[in-house]
């Protein structure tokens, strides 16, 4: 082998043999261990404990509202965006539950120009005034029933229908005679639909309701809608349930306004009025929304944090309110 070659084999093995001890001593060993971190920050960094865990780590223990959020269109944000960094988690402590969801939901919902259309945007200020957003919004789904369109129906039909299964509980002519069935005359049309709908598919569930709707068909339950909401309420002094104080029901109401207007009597179709039912009833219905038994996100999450008084007092307020809708 000629000398300048060997010279040079002998000049590579020796600048590798270098390559290989200087790395030996200047790379450290977590060195691609946890990503391509250089610098002095890599010893730092390998030492953090993981500040995300992931929300299958929230799972085990929050099932419930795990299945809420992976069904509905939250699913895509994260638990830790909202509650925080898990980190030591349970043993370090609870996560913190978010006060100020105006601030919290306004980093991806306020209306600005950039945003994509099929991302919900809302102008804050002409939104809610300076309620919280999880006053109408449950927080692991947030979307709420859009306004709902007509309701048609035959009336007539519907007239035949009601008599035939529905006057025992709810009365002739949609008024109920008994304290803890709701009255039916000039309750929205699209509401009773899908509450109908609900308790013939499964998604509500009632000893009596739920037998009753499966009998009927689609059309049915649009001609019984279209006769109640036909009707005529009928406004009543009922008792206050025991220990309810209406005043402070008028200022726990404030909280509903969004949904069932100031006075019970909402404007999107697809909510139920309260205005003038029995307070026995709509105290039923508010626990069975907190306890579960009745099914509905936006709901349960207003609910949830309503004592027993703050239920009767509530009740109290809407069952004094007119069920006539406001001349304008």
């Amino acid at each position: 082998m000629p000398k300048h070659i060997a010279r040079l084999l002998a000049i590579l093995g020796a600048a590798l043999a270098l390559t290989v001890i200087a790395r030996f001593f200047l790379v450290p060993d977590s060195f691609y261990q946890f990503g391509h971190y250089r610098a002095n920050s890599v010893v730092e960094i390998a030492a953090r404990e993981p500040a995300f865990q992931g929300a299958a780590y929230c799972e085990g223990c929050h099932a419930e509202r795990h299945a809420e959020w992976s069904g509905n269109n939250h699913k895509s944000v994260a638990c830790e965006t909202c509650h925080g960094a898990a980190k030591g988690h349970p043993d370090n402590g609870k996560l913190p539950i978010p006060a100020d969801t105006v601030a919290l939901c306004t980093l991806c919902h306020e209306a600005m120009p950039g945003r994509p259309k099929t991302q919900p945007q809302v102008v804050v200020a002409e939104h809610a005034g300076d309620q919280q957003c999880k006053t109408c919004h449950n927080s692991h789904a947030p979307k709420i029933a859009a306004v709902a369109a007509k309701v048609t129906g035959d009336a007539v039909v519907g007239q035949k229908l009601a008599v035939a299964d529905c006057a025992s509980c709810h009365g002739a002519k949609g008024i109920s005679p008994n304290d803890t069935w709701p009255s039916l005359a000039g309750q929205n049309a699209a509401y009773l639909v899908r509450i109908m709908s609900a308790y013939k598919s499964g998604a509500q569930e009632d000893v009596i309701m739920t037998p009753l709707a499966k009998a009927l068909g689609d059309e049915d339950i649009r001609n019984l809608a279209v006769y109640y909401a036909g009707l005529s309420c009928v406004d009543r002094s009922a008792a206050a349930p025991s220990g309810a104080d209406v005043e402070a029901g008028k200022v726990l109401a404030k909280n509903c306004a969004a949904c069932h207007g100031e006075t019970g009597i909402g404007t999107n179709p697809a909510w139920p009025n309260f205005a003038g039912q029995k307070a026995d009833y709509l105290v039923n219905v508010l626990k069975a929304f907190r306890g579960g038994i009745r099914k509905d996100p936006t709901m349960a999450s207003v609910v949830r944090g309503l004592s027993d008084a703050d239920i009767n007092s509530l009740a109290a307020y809407y069952a004094a309110q007119s069920c006539q809708p406001r001349k304008k």
